[in-house]
């Protein structure tokens, strides 16, 4: 045996081996899945993409931290709303909105802003009668404002204008006088 050389195998290389060329065949498979989503994605129309809400959009929340309800940036005779205050109808001198939050916490908003001695009480609501607006100007409109409960945490808010009276209003004597005169007629 004296030629012969004798060479021992190390198991640590051969799994050194093994284990490297597990981790190329890994590393360069992909799965028929993944490319497929990737196509269809590439051939996305546009549309679907822009239908998408834009990462930077500013959510806007109806209520502060301690849970009332904030102002929006719309006006009905004066009147600033509520966030998320929506039109329902609107009829001339007669405004109606619903929004989405408990009576309690619209009534919190709207009563510090009205100037009545009339205030009707109507199941959990209210209705401020011939009321002014805390903060509008000089000679504001009346307006008649209802507050009433539609469902589980539905609000209906009612804003009805009272045209102001005429600007000539005839003195009594002319009115008495007018007043003869129709009951002559009637004779």
């Amino acid at each position: 045996m004296i030629g012969t050389l004798m060479i021992a195998r190390n198991p640590m290389h051969g799994s050194r081996l093994f284990v490297l060329a597990l981790l190329a065949v890994f590393a360069s498979c992909t799965s028929t899945p993944e490319r497929v989503a990737e196509d269809q994605r590439e051939e996305a129309p546009a549309e679907e993409a822009s239908g998408e809400a834009p990462k930077g959009e500013r959510v806007t929340w109806n209520y502060d931290p301690q849970g009332k309800l904030l102002p929006s940036d719309d006006y009905v005779v004066g009147i600033r709303l509520p966030r998320g205050a929506e039109l329902s109808r609107d009829e001339g001198l007669h405004h109606v909105y619903r929004i989405q939050a408990p009576i309690g916490k619209v009534l919190a908003y709207f009563g510090p802003m009205m100037i009545t001695g009339n205030v009707e009480r109507r199941g959990k609501g209210a209705i401020y009668k011939r009321a002014s607006v805390r903060g509008a100007e000089v000679n504001p409109t009346k307006v008649d404002v209802s507050i009433l409960e539609v469902g589980n945490s539905l609000t209906r808010i009612s804003v009805t204008e009272i045209p102001p009276p005429p600007r000539h209003v005839p003195s009594s004597d002319r009115t008495k006088a007018a007043a003869q005169q129709s009951f002559r007629t009637l004779d």
